[in-house]
């Protein structure tokens, strides 16, 4: 059997596990006390954090349910946000501010709408020692990961320095143009047209050197994301040596990041490869068997189902396509000897978020199935199992005829991809569809982001508040994803199949009796 048909057979199976132990918790007087000790508990020990308003809320919405079998349902089928299978997100916590005594705002506060309170309290206030504001704790790194690459690399980077002047984290990711892409440089013939258009032209270790200047690229809250895969191992060699010139040798542990590098997606979607399939992968493998063993941070393929989806694909197809692209890279890697812990944590995904329906639960439902892949056909520890994504908003719903409207065509987008716990987000500029997105719409795109996470109280008080509470109609549209996912997946397999039995009938046919077919 196939490493993929034994994904479907391991999903299935935990599928009939899960309703296993519903069942059990409905007859099994013993376990149903010990699933309803565990939830007690888990609902006893989540904190509550409070609103400026000063509405309590809990840091983790857990739905409403409260009979042993829908309680393990939840447990076992979904798994609490960092558990496995991971389905409510890959980590306990995000997007959350940290908990803290006293919650400032716009109520609760001593003075009246005209901003003036009592004088005589004021003047009592004021001869009294005001008490000491507590610290406010380090917030957790935003996921906010804009997208940007233009003409030459001094103009990317001045574009770097623009959008991130204003984040607590450097997190930058790096767009290439056409002639980078294919390995091509800028003083090749017939390019001319076409360098720094739609991305930044890299050329050589100087060029990497001027495109991350006056970035620490060995700090801990920075991280470089770049956005090709034909020659990923000749740019991300580029960017250590550029990184080693400025920072030396010992940088290169620190360095972290992602590389794009999916060779199967340029296949299937993107056409931008500059090698044989056959040698794109044995550069890939070697990429990843390097840097899992030499930059711990560094996250060495992206594996991308957004271009795929770009291209045409429905959601479904984007989920089915991505995932077994990953399985296949698993499989490559432990055929090499790769010891699965090692390279399985460092494996990322790129996902698109459009407005179809189906992005309610496709991320939710991609990171379910890859979870079980690797832990039950690859054997992969709990690090490996966690499907660590980047999402963008959808280019090709953005619409150039009064295009100020892919504002709210974004933002809805964005609601879309922080519902499902994407790891990092970009948001794409309302001037796309046109041209290379302007500061001001560009920086409109990151205030999309800024007021979703951080004026808004949708998702800073609470883990899962508007999953939680479309628990019910989300269901279904798991189930009917990881049906679509597993069809098309059996339809696949079943053709490779056929395909070789024809080979064999036509191979023996060919020798004929007493013959040899070497």
């Amino acid at each position: 059997m196939s490493k993929l048909g034994a994904v479907v057979e391991a999903v299935e199976k935990h599928g009939r596990f899960v309703l296993e132990q519903v069942s059990r918790a409905r007859s099994d007087e013993k376990f149903a006390q010990a699933v309803a000790d565990r939830w007690n508990k888990i609902q006893a020990e989540t904190p509550v954090a409070k609103a400026p308003t000063g509405l309590a809320l809990p840091r983790l919405a857990l739905p409403e349910i409260d009979e042993p079998g829908e309680i393990a349902r939840y447990l076992f089928g979904d798994g609490l946000p960092g558990e496995f299978p991971y389905l409510n997100g890959a980590y306990r916590e995000m997007y959350l501010e940290p908990l803290r005594e006293i919650e400032t705002g716009s109520y609760g506060n001593k003075k009246s709408s005209n901003g003036h309170g009592n004088s005589a309290i004021g003047a009592r206030e004021s001869r009294a020692k005001a008490p000491e504001r507590p610290t406010r704790p380090p917030l957790q790194e935003e996921p906010t990961r804009l997208f940007s690459g233009l003409m030459l690399a001094e103009d990317t980077n001045k574009r770097f320095h623009f959008l991130s002047a204003h984040q607590r984290s450097k997190r930058l990711s790096t767009a290439f143009d056409g002639p980078t892409l294919y390995g091509i440089d800028s003083d090749a013939d017939g390019v001319f047209g076409k360098i720094g258009e739609g991305g930044v032209a890299v050329d050589t270790v100087e060029d990497m050197v001027r495109l991350y200047d006056g970035f620490e690229v060995g700090a801990p809250n920075f991280s470089a994301s770049m956005t090709i895969s034909g020659p990923a191992p000749i740019i991300m060699a580029m960017y250590i040596a550029a990184a080693k010139r400025r920072f030396g040798p010992k940088v290169v542990p620190n360095l972290r990041g992602t590389i794009q590098a999916d060779i199967f997606k340029e296949i299937q979607a993107q056409n931008e490869t500059i090698f044989p399939t056959e040698a794109s992968l044995r550069f890939l493998c070697d990429m990843i068997e390097w840097t899992t063993a030499n930059m711990p941070r560094w996250y060495p393929v992206s594996i991308s189902g957004y271009h795929i989806g770009e291209a045409g694909a429905t959601p479904v197809q984007q989920a089915a396509y991505t995932l077994s692209n990953g399985f296949a890279y698993a499989e490559m890697l432990c055929a090499r000897g790769v010891p699965v812990d090692q390279f399985a944590p460092r494996l990322s995904f790129f996902l698109d978020c459009g407005l179809d329906v189906e992005y309610i639960a496709l991320a939710r439902v991609s990171r379910k199935i890859w979870a079980i892949g690797m832990r039950d056909v690859f054997g992969a520890n709990a690090r490996g199992q966690m499907f660590k994504l980047h999402t963008q908003t959808s280019g090709r719903s953005l619409i150039a005829a009064e295009f100020k409207n892919n504002l709210t065509r974004t933002a809805a987008e964005l609601m879309l991809a922080y519902m499902n716990g994407t790891n990092s987000c970009h948001s794409n500029s309302a001037d796309e569809p046109f041209t290379t997105p302007s500061e001001e719409w560009i920086r409109l795109a990151a205030h999309g982001q800024a007021i979703l996470l951080e004026e808004s109280g949708i998702f800073k008080h609470t883990m899962n508040m508007l999953r939680v509470r479309k628990q019910f109609s989300m269901n279904s549209a798991r189930s009917n994803h990881w049906a679509a996912c597993s069809r098309r997946w059996r339809i696949g397999i079943n053709a490779a199949r056929s395909k070789m039995r024809r080979t064999v009938t036509s191979s023996k046919s060919m020798t004929g009796p007493g013959r040899s077919s070497d």
